[in-house]
């Protein structure tokens, strides 16, 4: 069992990458020259420097005029440099010469940028996300990951990029942006959406199967794992590809920004009380009350405080994650090396969980591309394995270890 979970867990690192390629050639000083029939094989990653002018929303045709220029890594936050004003607007701009293509018909697929932007080619308007302003006033935040398509000039194309960020403490562009055939990166859009329908459904319905096993058992740990399927849904719909605003595109950002966070913090929390509802004698009581008390604190400052605040602090409390993960680990362990009824198929649940999870960190820091359709497929497999886990062990309590499980009644008379 655990060389399977080990084989898994190599999989899911191994196919970790974006599907476009970032190519041998990055973008230099605002231009990218790509091989003859190169986006015929892959969509491209168009990773590298582009032209940046900060604190400037202007055209082609300014951009060709001024005396010097600029660059940028994209993607890559926006950096402040001491004496000059913070950078809340700026212009990109990328060259691509490339050979004539199969099709005439290539997309662009742009990621969730903070917090608005306008994207043109060639001179017209492509696409745009939220309203890009000088102001906070004339600005309005969206995310909402897009695929445009567009015909293909002869051999070149001059990508423009609007972006303003008055909302969010993070800047810039975060993820790759995609140049590609326009089927290619249609087709990948429509499987990230067909896995988070997936996702959201397959977490549904197990939801529906614990409660209906709760209704019989009156096992608590089952509430806790309906609770976990519930926050994780609100997250897969609120986060990463954005399939709520795909759906609802004028839904409120505040609200759906606020959401994504909260999402977070109740995972971590109904995560860490399910173990400890599993294993009670193994997690220390201030501990357990030290989480709780910390997600209820980082649940009402994200409901009250602007993004622009709260958004600053997450870092800190995924630093507490991450303790909380290892701290589990370390309970699941310890359970298994004292030979726990049920707690072998537990710990293989809880290292792939960890794992996943700690994919997720990391890929919010910029280390990992996170593959949604991987992250979505690993996430459905795992929460599965954590139902017949949790089955397994309450089970097992109820013949063997009677005294280390508790009812949702018997907490209740103990209050």
């Amino acid at each position: 069992m655990i060389s399977r979970y080990l084989f898994l867990l190599v999989a899911v690192m191994a196919t970790s990458s974006d599907p476009g390629s970032s190519g041998t050639d990055a973008p230099m000083n605002g231009l990218l020259i790509l091989k003859d029939g190169e986006l015929s094989e892959q969509p491209r990653a168009l990773n590298g420097y582009w032209e940046f002018y900060p604190n400037e929303l202007i055209g082609s045709a300014e951009m060709n005029s001024k005396p010097s220029k600029s660059f940028i890594e994209v993607p890559f936050w926006w950096t402040e440099e001491e004496g000059k004003p913070n950078i809340q607007f700026a212009t990109y701009r990328l060259k691509v010469i490339h050979s004539k293509t199969k099709t005439s018909s290539l997309a662009i697929t742009m990621p969730d940028v903070y917090c608005a932007y306008d994207l043109w080619v060639n001179g017209h308007k492509l696409g745009y996300n939220g309203i890009v302003g000088k102001t906070k006033d004339d600005s309005k935040p969206q995310w909402k990951p897009e695929t445009y398509i567009f015909t293909a000039e002869p051999d070149s194309l001059e990508i423009i990029l609007h972006v303003s960020n008055f909302y969010h403490h993070r800047t810039g562009i975060h993820d790759p942006i995609l140049l590609g055939q326009a089927d290619q990166l249609v087709q990948h859009k429509n499987r990230i959406e067909t896995t988070n329908l997936f996702l959201l459904l397959g977490l549904g319905i197990l939801a529906i199967i614990a409660f209906t096993l709760y209704l019989r058992s009156k096992n608590i740990a089952l509430i806790l794992y309906v609770l976990l399927c519930l926050s994780w849904m609100l997250r897969s719909a609120f986060s990463n590809h954005y399939q709520i605003v795909q759906w609802f595109p004028d839904i409120n950002w505040y609200f759906s920004a606020r959401t994504e966070y909260i999402s977070i913090y109740l995972t971590t929390l109904f995560g860490s009380l399910l173990v400890g509802s599993l294993f009670p004698r193994d997690v220390n009581n201030v501990f357990r009350l030290f989480f709780i008390i910390t997600c209820g604190c980082f649940t009402l400052f994200t409901l009250f405080a602007t993004p622009l605040i709260f958004t600053t602090y997450v870092q800190l409390y995924l630093g507490l994650s991450t303790i909380l993960l290892l701290s589990i680990l370390v309970i699941i362990i310890k359970a298994y090396t004292e030979s726990r009824e049920g707690a072998g198929f537990i710990m293989i649940s809880a290292l792939m969980g960890v794992s996943i999870f700690g994919y997720v960190i990391l890929s919010y820091e910029g280390i990992f591309k996170l593959n949604e359709i991987v992250f979505n497929i690993g996430f459905l497999i795992q929460f599965v394995i954590t139902l017949i886990a949790v089955i397994r062990r309450i089970h097992k309590m109820k013949t063997t270890e009677d005294y280390d499980m508790m009812t949702f009644d018997q907490a209740t008379r103990k209050r």
